[in-house]
C-alpha cells in the first residue's frame, strides 16, 4: 500500500482482520486502500455478512504531528455525534471507536460506509455543482447553530473567548515549527495582530467550526444528488466566519470576493453574517491561522521536494500577503 506522507499508518491484514473479529463486526473478506487524504490512513473493509464499512486509523503513536493534531481521531467522533444529535446533516455514522491501541496501535474507528464518489469523479454539470455548493452552505448554517461556552480545540483545552483560544491554537503552532527546527516570521506577526484585535475577538460568539469545508471532504450520490459530510476532524469551537475559506474564489481572496456565498448562506439563516471591517478583519485572522497550519505542516508531513511541501509554502505565503493587507 502507498504511502504518501509522513503520518499514515500503514496496518496489516492480519490487525485488521483481528479488529473487526474482536467488536464483532463479521469476518473479513476484503481490504482496500481508500481515499486521497495525507493524514490519516483509510480502509474499506468487507466482511462475509455482506456489509462494507470504513475504518480510519490515526497516524502512528510515533509519528511527529502538530499539537493539536494529537487525539485529533477523538475530536473526529465527537463532531460525527454532534451533527448526529443536532442535526440533519447527512455524515457517517460511527459503529466502534477504538482507542486501546491493544490490536492496532494507533487510534482507529470503524464507520458507516456511505454511498456516493468524490466530486471530481462524478461528472457533474455546472447546475449539479450549483446546487452542491449550495447544499455545503445550508450544512454550515446547520452546523453554525451548534454553540458552546468554551472556544477552542477540544483535544487541546477550551478558552473563555475567541481571542484566547485563537492566541493560544497560533503560539501552539509556532512553538511546533521551533520544534521542528524551523522560524516562522508571517507566523510571530501574526500573533501580534491577534493582539492587535483583541477587543473584536472577544465579541466573537461561539459557533462549531469546521474549518476543512474542501470538495475533498464530500462525497456526492449522483442518483439521489445528495453530498455526505466527511472527515470532520479539524473543527473547533470558535468563528463561525472562518468556514466561508474554503468557499470560492478560495482561501487566498477576502470575504468581500465571496458576496454571492454570504448571501445565500443568509437566506438560511437568522443569525446573519454581513459584510464589514469587523467580518473581513475576523476573516482575515481566520486565514491566517490556516497559513500558518500549512506552513508548519509541511515539516512535519514532507521532505522538501515533496509536491505539497512546495504548495503549502506558496498557499501559505499568499494568505498571508492578503490577509496582512486587511490587517
Amino acid at each position: 500500500m502507498t504511502i504518501i506522507s509522513k503520518t499514515k499508518y500503514e496496518a496489516s491484514e492480519a490487525e485488521i482482520k483481528e479488529l473487526f473479529s474482536f467488536h464483532k463486526m463479521g469476518s473479513v473478506t476484503d481490504i482496500a486502500a481508500l481515499g486521497a487524504g495525507e493524514f490519516n490512513s483509510v480502509y474499506k473493509v468487507t466482511c462475509d455478512n455482506g456489509n462494507s464499512y470504513a475504518l480510519k486509523i490515526a497516524p502512528p503513536q510515533n509519528a511527529k504531528v502538530l499539537s493539536y493534531e494529537n487525539n485529533l481521531m477523538k475530536s473526529e467522533v465527537f463532531w460525527y455525534s454532534q451533527m448526529h444529535e443536532k442535526t440533519d446533516i447527512l455524515c457517517p455514522e460511527v459503529f466502534v471507536s477504538d482507542f486501546s491501541k491493544e490490536i492496532i496501535k494507533s487510534n482507529c474507528f470503524i464507520m458507516e460506509m456511505m454511498k456516493g464518489v468524490p466530486i471530481w469523479e462524478a461528472g457533474i454539470t455546472d447546475a449539479d455543482y450549483e446546487d452542491i455548493q449550495k447544499q455545503k452552505i445550508s450544512m454550515l448554517t446547520k452546523i453554525h447553530r451548534i454553540t458552546n461556552d468554551g472556544f477552542g480545540y477540544i483535544q487541546t483545552g477550551l478558552a473563555p473567548s475567541w481571542y484566547e483560544a485563537l492566541k493560544k491554537m497560533s503560539q501552539n503552532l509556532v512553538t511546533d515549527c521551533k520544534n521542528l527546527g524551523h522560524e516562522t516570521p508571517d507566523g510571530e506577526k501574526f500573533l501580534s495582530l491577534i493582539d492587535k484585535h483583541e477587543k473584536l475577538l472577544r465579541t466573537v460568539s461561539c459557533r462549531m467550526v469546521n474549518f476543512d469545508f474542501w470538495d475533498s471532504n464530500i462525497l456526492y450520490d449522483t442518483e439521489s444528488k445528495k453530498i455526505c459530510w466527511i472527515d470532520p476532524e479539524r473543527g473547533f469551537w470558535g468563528d463561525p466566519v472562518a468556514d466561508f475559506i474554503t468557499f470560492a474564489p478560495g482561501q487566498k481572496s477576502p470575504l468581500s470576493a465571496k458576496p454571492k456565498v454570504l448571501d445565500a448562506y443568509n437566506e438560511l439563516t437568522r443569525e446573519k453574517i454581513l459584510l464589514s471591517e469587523e467580518t473581513e478583519i475576523r476573516y482575515a485572522l481566520a486565514v491566517c491561522y490556516l497559513a500558518l497550519i500549512e506552513e508548519v505542516e509541511k515539516y512535519a508531513r514532507y521532505e522538501p521536494d515533496n509536491p505539497t511541501y512546495i504548495r503549502n509554502t506558496v498557499d501559505a505565503k499568499d494568505m498571508y500577503e492578503m490577509a496582512f493587507k486587511i490587517l
